[in-house]
């Protein structure tokens, strides 16, 4: 499936697909068959985030650690319906793990081949870092599988098929099964769902379904630390997210609502909601109005946060203790072809943002994920620097260490990468022992992925 089509599915903006096409596309389109478009698809929804004022920087509060950021009578810009975060402020993060080329990494082993299926996308690890939560597309189709992937013995157990998906799977915990959007086709035309399906027992329910294709809905799951509740956003004409307990089977709207936070929607137009929970339960992490904003769900307290540069949202990504946001950034304007991005990590006790380039030569960062210890993250970038005129674009693996800004390449003379769109090519074991990371067969003198793969990277840090 050809990366535009992935991308109109998936409704991460029109601006953003624009903006990403001079730095990628070649990548996908000549990676995945096309698929065919769904008639009467709606056109994607805008997520490049920016601040107001991107070359500012928030302020950190003086004063001794404490509760998260949260809205002060602070200044406004005008028109701005909340208001910017301070925060806590506090000592400065210490340096905890070993130096970066302390880090081995193992020979990628293969643990999954795609010989039946046109691709590979990676969700997630599931909390037993035993599991892998994957999904895998038929042919020529807009129809794919969502199954689960043990490392050790290769037993893959299936959990649903879907069609027209747009945003990853989420595991839900508490119940053992996963949540997930899917636009089946009906007699009547395309009808947008949102699904919970697990095997113990074998049940598939379906939350909410409407006439019509709401393709947003997909980028706004997101499962709580406890893993039982799942928040989303289905009304896009209002603007209050749901929670749906999945024990309880009971559904409750949020007490904060994204429409108090932004001006009035014009004409034709409705809200965005991604939001990423801290691993501690205390915030949430919001962009909505092409800003980020930090909700604490309990005093149902929210503040705008000043970011430098433009965001890619459905990549963010919360450090493991709950301290950092990481980003990726754009320091140019959606509206220009982007040619480059960026690392950026948020410390929302002292509310420095960190900015890191991978290397001094431009590159695209497709995919992060976080280590163990808070500290270190691995990102995977496309590093179009480095091609020799034929076959593929090279992605490439880095270790980084968010407190420093140091940078260290992961096996330099591997490729990596491909056949996915962004996010959905790496993922780290919240142990920190394994990496998973897609590894397809695609000879350098090749124009397209001959098989879709992946593969596993031990990890180990000496002291």
């Amino acid at each position: 499936m050809n990366r535009t089509a992935r991308w109109l599915r998936n409704g991460l903006g029109l601006l953003l697909l624009l903006a990403l096409a001079a730095g990628a596309a070649w990548l996908i389109v000549q990676s995945r068959p096309r698929a065919p478009q769904t008639a009467g698809s709606p056109l994607p929804t805008p997520t490049a985030v920016r601040s107001p004022t991107p070359s500012r920087s928030p302020s950190p509060t003086a004063r001794q650690p404490g509760p998260p950021a949260s809205p002060t009578p602070a200044a406004t810009r005008v028109g701005q319906r909340v208001p910017y975060c301070t925060f806590p402020g506090g000592e400065p993060p210490e340096k905890g793990g070993p130096d970066l080329d302390k880090y081995e990494f193992s020979e990628p082993r293969v643990v999954l081949t795609s010989t039946t299926y046109a691709y590979i996308d990676i969700a997630n690890w599931l909390p037993d870092n035993n599991r892998l939560l994957i999904t895998r597309s038929y042919p020529k189709s807009n129809r794919e599988r969502i199954e689960t992937l043990d490392i050790r013995n290769g037993e893959i157990q299936l959990y649903a098929e879907r069609d027209q998906h747009n945003g990853k799977p989420v595991w839900l915990p508490a119940i053992g099964g996963v949540a997930y959007s899917t636009i089946p086709t009906t007699n009547a035309g395309p009808q947008f769902e949102l699904r919970i399906s697990r095997i113990r027992p074998v049940e598939t329910e379906v939350i909410v379904a409407s006439d019509g294709v709401d393709i947003g809905l997909g980028f706004s799951l997101a499962v709580d630390p406890s893993g039982k509740h799942l928040m989303y956003l289905v009304d896009r004409t209002n603007g209050r997210l749901q929670n749906w307990d999945t024990v309880e089977r009971t559904n409750q709207a949020t007490a904060f609502n994204i429409a108090e936070w932004g001006p009035p929607l014009e004409p034709g137009k409705r809200y965005v909601a991604q939001p990423f929970w801290s691993p501690n339960g205390t915030q949430l992490a919001v962009f909505a109005h092409s800003t980020l904003f930090l909700v604490e769900p309990g005093p149902n307290r929210v503040c705008e946060v000043m970011i430098q540069g433009w965001v890619l949202t459905t990549y963010s990504q919360w450090s493991p203790n709950s301290r950092y946001l990481a980003m990726i950034v754009t320091g140019e304007q959606p509206d220009p072809l982007v040619h480059s991005s960026y690392l950026a990590v948020l410390d929302t006790l002292t509310g420095q943002q960190r900015n890191i380039q991978l290397q001094t030569s431009p590159v695209y960062i497709m995919d992060i994920s976080w280590g163990a210890n808070s500290q270190y993250l691995t990102a995977m970038a496309h590093v179009p620097a480095v091609q020799q005129g034929k076959g593929r674009p090279p992605d490439k693996l880095f270790l980084v260490d968010t407190i420093t800004g140091e940078v260290r390449p992961m096996l330099p003379e591997r490729g990596f990468g491909g056949g996915s769109i962004e996010g959905e090519q790496l993922a780290w074991s919240q142990d920190g022992h394994d990496l998973a990371v897609k590894c397809p067969l695609w000879p350098e003198t090749q124009a397209a992925i001959i098989e879709d793969r992946i593969c596993l990277i031990t990890v180990t840090a000496h002291p």
